[in-house]
Parts: structure tokens; C-alpha cells; sequence
């Protein structure tokens, strides 16, 4: 029996029955990471995700998690710009809102506007350092190592800051 390091050198080789193989190993832990990381787009992750492994997979290097932590990274990275990409047309939905074009209900708009400015005040009453790591990851659809490599500090000071941001943000929004 191969293993999934031995697989993915395979499929970097264009080898299918490989690339099958790993999938059938793989699709059901995947999809359970592509779930908890954005469940109304998680077969869209992983059809993205699969298709990035067959693509990628010559970039694959052995390391601790080997082949399988590689593929739930590609999944839970693909689920989550699915997930951000998503957030990002429905504030431009809302921003067309603010701006007087009516895209839905009139009861629905005037929800969205007061939701949005709650959201707004939260946002703005948070510490300077967890406002910008927040505003660079949803409105600025930066990753977490963007972020860090962006503020020159640690990649755990900046998930420090935005799980610290989304708790404050939680707890205000109700």
C-alpha cells in the first residue's frame, strides 16, 4: 500500500489512479475541514482544493503532517477565501444599499442598515491593533500571513489579535 507521500509524488507525475486513490482517503476528512471552515461553500472548496492538489502537487515537500495536513491546508485555505470572497459581495450588497438602491425588501434594507451600523461602532470601538488586523482581513481579504508579513510582527500576534477581535465583536453584536 502506498503511502499519501508516495501518492502525491505520483500526482505530480500526472499519475490518476494515484490522485484517485488519495481522494478516496482523504474526501471525508476533507470535507469535514471544509465544513467547520465555511459550511454553505464547502463543496465548492473542495472541488477547488482537489483540483489545486492535481495541480500543485510537484510543490509538495515532506514536513511534519505530511501529505494529508498538506491537503487539509489546501482545503481549509480554499473554504476560507471562498468564505471571505462571499463576505465581500454581500458588504458590497449592503454598501448599495447605504447608497439608496433598493435590492430588497424595504423591511429587509432598513435591517441591514442598522445591523451594519452596529457592526460599524463595533468595529470602530475596538483597540487600534485588533481594528486594523480586522479591517485588513475582511475588507481588505488579506490572510493572516499577509497581515503579519504587512505589520512586521508575528503570525500568532496576529491571530492573537483577531481571535481577541471576533470575541469583542461577538459579544457586541449579540
Amino acid at each position: 500500500m502506498l503511502t499519501d507521500d508516495e501518492l502525491l509524488s505520483r500526482i505530480a507525475d500526472r499519475d490518476e489512479r494515484a490522485f484517485a486513490l488519495l481522494y478516496e482517503r482523504h474526501i471525508h476528512a476533507a470535507r469535514t475541514t471544509a465544513r467547520r471552515a465555511c459550511r454553505e461553500l464547502a463543496d465548492d472548496a473542495l472541488q477547488e482544493a482537489f483540483f489545486a492538489l492535481w495541480r500543485d502537487a510537484g510543490s509538495f515537500r515532506a514536513r511534519p503532517g505530511g501529505a494529508a495536513g498538506f491537503l487539509h491546508t489546501i482545503v481549509r485555505n480554499r473554504a476560507v477565501d471562498l468564505r471571505r470572497q462571499a463576505d465581500v459581495r454581500e458588504r458590497r450588497f449592503v454598501h448599495a444599499e447605504d447608497t439608496g438602491v433598493e435590492l430588497r425588501s424595504p423591511e429587509g434594507a432598513v435591517l441591514a442598515r442598522e445591523e451594519h451600523a452596529r457592526l460599524r461602532a463595533a468595529v470602530t470601538g475596538l483597540p487600534g491593533p485588533q481594528r486594523e488586523v480586522i479591517l485588513l482581513a475582511y475588507a481588505g481579504g488579506l490572510t493572516q500571513p499577509e497581515i503579519a508579513a504587512r505589520q512586521s510582527v508575528a503570525l500568532g500576534t496576529v491571530k492573537g489579535r483577531s481571535r481577541l477581535a471576533l470575541r469583542r465583536l461577538a459579544a457586541a453584536m449579540g
